[in-house]
């Protein structure tokens, strides 16, 4: 058997490229109490022929195979000790798994299973529940003032699958034979990227992996990946809009704003993702909580969130708060980011920043878990696994500068504001 290795800059962890295709990246703790597994399954809905075909896949993975009803699956989940789920992304599926590694083999005889033999039989029924689920969520004025945020941004590309969007397309999943075609183009041992950290062997895991994963025959679903690769790389919005979503069975509204930013590769990441925690996403300390919250007393809830994809990004802010707050609030928006751009950030903030995104980093990855999920998220996102270990050097490197530089270019861009609220609020 060879195994072809790439270098890998961290000692402890080995990234190994198998037979079948598929990628390891390994990381031995022999501390740890379990082994923790997280293959991340490249296309997500840039695959779908029809947004959401992922998704109903994804969920029916553990609902029956050739071999195995569902009550066997959760029978055999239990039996080994084994916590297992699956989940669909933008730009990839994801099975994350923890187990005991004396239960290695028998757990990876159950994968092979639910990727290979997986029946889709309850498609149908599927997407009954579904529906209902999807109207359940977008009851929430929130939910729905997020869906009507994301869809507007990425408006008819898979970026923008929200519920509403997925409500609107099920009744195009017209056909179980065109979602195993699907099943079986994604599932591809050379799509899978595996991230496994714990007391295993290294040995041990590459024979399961390659055993049970064997290449599969490729399928003639259509790959609808690279033209949709092509169009996010340049996706911008045309214009701003103003996106009013009258819910009259609420007493707050929920204001979204936000801007097309780059994606999770690019080297404005770091200096976005701290210009994100100053502004919103370090809760109390953040310029828009002290702000919109602790000084104007406008908001109940209010963040910023930066959203970085394989080929896009999306930066926003959002605030809870009473309708008659609506334009205090969006003029809050409007002067905390013109701050960015024309006062830079004192060293002290700037340092208190950093330490802050770095020691809730640091308690982020804290377990086997964290670490797998982590790991194969940087590498199935397309950076190296030098990001791992350059991370902390790259944000220490984030000037004042760099900070105003990438705000000018994100907020001179258009914005989609989306408020989901009672009538009173638009007058």
């Amino acid at each position: 058997m060879t195994i072809t290795t790439s270098p890998a800059t961290l000692t402890n962890i080995e990234d190994l490229t198998l037979p079948n295709g598929a990628r390891l990246v390994y990381q031995h703790i022999p501390s740890a109490p379990r082994v923790a597994m997280a293959c991340y399954i490249a296309g997500g809905n840039l695959m779908d022929p029809v947004l959401g075909a992922i998704d109903i896949i994804d969920r029916l993975l553990m609902k029956g195979t050739k071999t195995r009803s569902q009550e066997d699956i959760a029978v055999a989940i239990d039996g080994l000790s084994l916590e297992m789920d699956v989940d669909s992304r933008r730009d990839y599926s994801v099975l994350g798994a923890t187990l005991l590694p004396e239960d290695l083999d028998a757990s990876f005889e159950l994968i092979h299973d639910i990727f290979y033999n997986a029946t889709l039989a309850e498609f149908e029924r599927e997407k009954v529940k579904i529906a209902g689920e999807l109207h359940m969520e977008l009851d929430s004025p929130k939910a729905r003032a997020s869906d009507g945020l994301f869809k507007t941004v990425y408006a008819n590309t898979p970026y923008g699958l929200t519920s509403s969007v997925f409500l609107e397309t099920l009744a195009q999943h017209s056909s179980v034979d065109e979602a195993m075609a699907q099943y079986h183009a994604i599932y591809q041992p050379s799509r899978m990227i595996w991230s496994v950290a714990g007391p295993i062997e290294k040995d041990e895991l590459v024979e399961a992996l390659t055993r049970w994963l064997p290449a599969k025959s490729q399928s003639a679903a259509p790959n609808t990946h690279d033209t949709w690769v092509k169009t996010l790389n340049a996706y911008q919005l045309a214009q701003d809009v103003l996106l009013p979503l009258p819910k009259d069975d609420g007493n707050q509204a929920h204001i979204y704003q936000g801007w097309i930013a780059p994606p999770v590769a690019s080297d404005d990441y770091y200096p976005l993702a701290v210009m994100n925690t100053l502004l919103g996403a370090a809760g109390l300390t953040a310029r828009l909580f002290l702000e919109l919250r602790d000084k104007q007393g406008l908001a109940y809830n209010v963040r910023s969130s930066y959203d970085a994809y394989c080929h896009s990004g999306l930066f926003y802010l959002y605030i809870g708060t009473e309708p008659k707050n609506r334009q205090k609030c969006l003029d809050g928006f409007r002067d905390e980011c013109d701050k960015l751009v024309t006062v830079p950030v004192s060293d002290k903030e700037l340092a208190e920043t950093k330490r802050n995104m770095l020691g809730r980093r640091a308690m982020a990855l804290e377990t086997a878990g964290q670490k797998a999920g982590y790991i194969g998220s940087v590498v199935a996102s397309g950076r190296p696994l030098s990001h791992i270990e350059k991370f902390r050097e790259r944000i220490a490197a984030v000037t004042a500068n760099d900070i105003q530089r990438v705000a000018s270019n994100l907020f001179s861009k258009p914005s989609v504001i989306a408020i989901a609220g009672p009538s009173h609020c638009f007058e």
